[in-house]
């Protein structure tokens, strides 16, 4: 087992991953009762950031030391979480990351033209519009992985579409309801991570949670300033990262809770000072890289 994992830690959510396909492959097959269906997807989307979580952190670090493992790890991931092969790679590694602290090319951007900060509801329905024109667009830049995420992606569609022709209903209940669904859970969690912050500097554009139910949740993303300085990092390390760095990063951006809103600082509201223990670190030239953009990977 430990030669097809790169991290023994990725065990346990793979597992989840593959429990999750089993529910969902058991009821499109053996169950007959819509209701029950509709019920078992209900039951699905009620953990539904354990998948969105892990295919965040696999696209990152990929799980499997096999390329073609990773690549049918991330058709499951589709089928639970909407999101195809390279997606994340695109929109969030070479998007998100690469602009966090600048909101004018940030493609995950939450500030609006006039400096104001956008509210929660125009940021889950502008940027679930907004995410595959913004692969289209960072994709120019990088054909190969682009070329890979159209191959990938018609492939997870035609999947997707097998089940559609076997049973449309249970397809639609089970694959196709939940996914726009998971869209919008991802990215109101990117919107309370990110904003209302001070982007000039690393240390205060992220919100950070140290609830144990959190990070369980969502696979150690409540440090979620640690992940941003390295996002190269493997989930399993940042609560140590965090350690390492929690005394640069102000209070108002820390909260022990499973809700970032319990995170007090907001930049529009209150210009607090910067302890003088914090150093502004923005992003150098050259010092980012992101994860996966590993041809083998």
């Amino acid at each position: 087992m430990r030669g097809f994992y790169r991290y023994r830690e990725d065990i346990a959510p793979s597992l989840v991953v593959c429990g999750i396909l089993a529910i969902q492959l058991y009821t499109f097959f053996f169950v007959d009762s819509l209701w029950v269906v509709a019920a078992v997807m209900l039951g699905l989307l009620s953990f539904s950031a354990m998948p969105g979580s892990i295919s965040h952190n696999h696209h990152h670090v990929s799980t499997f030391t096999r390329p073609w493992m990773n690549r049918i790890y991330e058709v499951i991931l589709f089928l639970e979480v909407g999101i195809p092969p390279y997606a994340w790679t695109l929109h969030h590694n070479l998007g998100h990351h690469k602009d966090y602290l600048d909101q004018e090319k940030d493609p995950a951007n939450w500030r609006l033209p006039d400096g104001s900060v956008m509210s929660r509801v125009r940021y889950d329905v502008v940027g679930s519009l907004r995410i595959y024109p913004e692969i289209w667009r960072i994709g120019r830049d990088f054909p190969e992985l682009f070329r890979r995420f159209k191959i990938w992606g018609a492939v997870s569609l035609a999947v997707l579409g097998v089940f559609i022709m076997l049973d449309p209903v249970k397809a639609l209940l089970l694959f196709v309801v939940p996914m726009p669904i998971m869209y919008l859970g991802l990215l109101d969690n990117t919107y309370m991570q990110h904003s209302d912050l001070d982007t000039s500097s690393e240390y205060t554009a992220s919100r950070n949670s140290t609830s144990r139910l959190y990070n369980f949740i969502s696979w150690n993303l409540g440090y979620h300033t640690a992940h941003h300085m390295k996002p190269h990092v493997h989930w399993s390390r940042l609560p140590a990262l965090h350690a390492q760095i929690a005394h640069h990063i102000p209070d108002g951006m820390k909260c022990n809770s499973v809700l970032l809103s319990a995170c007090s600082y907001r930049h529009s509201q209150q210009q607090w000072p910067l302890p003088n223990n914090v150093r502004l670190m923005p992003v150098q030239a050259g010092r980012w890289r992101p994860a996966q953009t590993r041809m083998s990977a």
